[in-house]
């Protein structure tokens, strides 16, 4: 064997091994950077979402009128409602947000107090989308199997579901409570025209009966 072919025997057995060293080193480095990078995407997309629910709370506080609060009208930019339309959040949630919505909705805010609905609107603006944010933010097999309530055997899931659930008890009562509030009006109405007819009739000699509403 000539010296110049031991020589290149020699260089490939100390190159070809450093070769594929530095390209698997390459990889490893690579798979990093797409990792942080991955990692930062989620980051700031939470704390974007954060950003936007503190802004949202404190647009609302500065729009509130004097006298009284305003009421919710709810957009495609309400972090509840892009919650509720997120895929990622898990399918019994968004029913439940979707009902306490649509209790919202339907309940006669003038019929409930201001501290009933202060809360209730702290609660749909604040309280449920930092709910759901905190759940996104753990591992979703933790967040499912694993319990952290020892005494009621809940996983994080299920505590999350319960606080949406008594979310939506509140909201049905307050709901409930306000449309009493309107059929106790217009009881109050119909005693009050009965009251007028009776009176008239007096004046005009014709009985109370004829002229009381059925």
């Amino acid at each position: 064997m000539s010296f110049y072919t031991l020589l290149i025997l020699l260089s490939l057995i100390i190159i070809v091994p450093i070769f594929f060293v530095m390209k698997e080193k390459s990889k490893h480095t690579q798979r990093a950077s797409i990792q942080q990078h991955q990692a930062y995407l989620a980051a700031a997309d939470r704390a974007a979402r954060q950003s936007q629910i503190k802004q949202v709370a404190t647009d609302k506080t500065s729009n509130e009128p004097a006298t009284g609060l305003s009421v919710i009208h709810f957009s495609a930019q309400h972090p509840f409602v892009q919650w509720l339309y997120d895929e990622q959040v898990p399918k019994a949630f968004r029913v439940t947000m979707d009902s306490i919505g649509q209790q919202y909705e339907s309940t006669h805010h003038a019929q409930i107090t201001e501290s009933q609905l202060f809360t209730l609107n702290k609660l749909i603006t604040t309280r449920i989308p930092e709910l759901i944010a905190d759940y996104l933010s753990l591992d979703q097999h933790y967040a499912k199997t694993v319990v952290i309530d020892i005494d009621k055997q809940n996983s994080s899931y299920d505590i999350v579901l319960e606080q949406l659930n008594s979310i939506l008890d509140f909201s049905q009562k307050l709901n409930t409570q306000s449309q009493s509030g309107v059929v106790n009006k217009l009881l109050a109405s119909r005693r009050y025209l009965d009251d007028v007819y009776r009176e008239s009739g007096k004046e005009n000699g014709v009985t109370a009966d004829s002229l009381k509403i059925k």
